[in-house]
């Protein structure tokens, strides 16, 4: 009775590890192949989209960054699947994080010329040139990103496309309150047939102002950025640091009802604060 009983679940676990090994594995593995094809598709797209040209290499590693996480995770903090998980969680959210600080940056840099940007356009069109022929001689003259955005607004009126509506392209491609100024004072002029030059002039001294006043605003901010990122780590030291030197220390709050409904409502209490300096130090501009 137990040859058999041993037979049976022999064959059955055999059985098993043959429909796992021949039928699920290569099914998950297939999904996540078309999965990490997908992903890497759109972050490329996105990538092109932001006129960010990284190379096909460097896309590939980075499509990898959950794989990495994971293991790194698991073998530097714990061999735990919950660690293994949230390394894998935290590296499908690295690409995106990435690709945000890499627009930010472009953004910045775009703010940066755009006075130059206005004074060659007015330059320009005072020596006698039209509008287009103006932004022609912008492509040549300024660096990236500018001469990329407005040598887009060239081509895509080559193509047919108006150049009311190229400008509001550029307004919604530079999400900036400086672009949106100036699409909106380009347009009013047209319409109205007012002197370009000078609006230009005008838009030169008012986003100089405005930049400056950014700056001033971002570096009073920086304090309160600062001791909120103090107060966030803060309380993680301080508890690794008693808990190396007494590792006893914690025993009674995390072996007691009322010690656990404690340190829950230290950590709401923490993540209620962290909330508060943000909205506090951020001001929107």
């Amino acid at each position: 009775m137990e040859i058999f009983l041993f037979l049976f679940i022999f064959f059955a676990v055999f059985i098993i590890a043959y429909i796992v090994s021949e039928s699920i594995i290569p099914m998950l593995l297939d999904l996540y192949t078309k999965a990490h094809a997908r992903r890497t598709e759109e972050f490329s797209a996105q990538l092109e989209d932001s006129f960010l040209f990284w190379e096909k290499r460097k896309i590939f590693l980075i499509s990898f960054l959950p794989l990495v996480f994971a293991a790194a995770a698991f073998i530097l903090i714990a061999r735990n699947p919950i660690v293994l998980a949230a390394g894998f969680i935290v590296g499908l959210i690295a690409p995106q994080v990435i690709l945000r600080m890499a627009r930010a940056q472009r953004l910045k840099k775009f703010r940066s010329q755009l006075i130059d940007t206005l004074r060659i356009l007015s330059s320009s069109i005072r020596a006698g040139l039209s509008f287009v022929q103006a932004i022609e001689v912008l492509c040549e003259e300024m660096p990236p990103p500018v001469s990329q955005e407005f040598n887009l607004i060239l081509k895509e009126n080559r193509l047919g496309v108006s150049l009311e509506e190229s400008l509001k392209n550029l307004r919604e491609r530079i999400p900036i309150d400086e672009v949106n100024l100036l699409v909106t004072s380009i347009l009013i002029a047209r319409e109205s047939g007012g002197e370009l030059p000078h609006v230009l002039t005008r838009l030169v001294d008012t986003i100089r102002s405005n930049i400056k006043l950014k700056e001033k605003i971002a570096t009073l901010t920086l304090q309160g950025k600062l001791q909120g990122i103090i107060m966030m780590f803060l309380p993680f030291v301080f508890t690794y640091i008693i808990y190396r030197q007494n590792p006893e220390h914690f025993d009674v709050m995390l072996s007691t009802v009322t010690g656990k409904k404690l340190l829950m409502v230290a950590v709401g209490a923490q993540v209620v604060g962290m909330i508060l300096i943000k909205k506090i130090s951020t001001i929107k501009m």
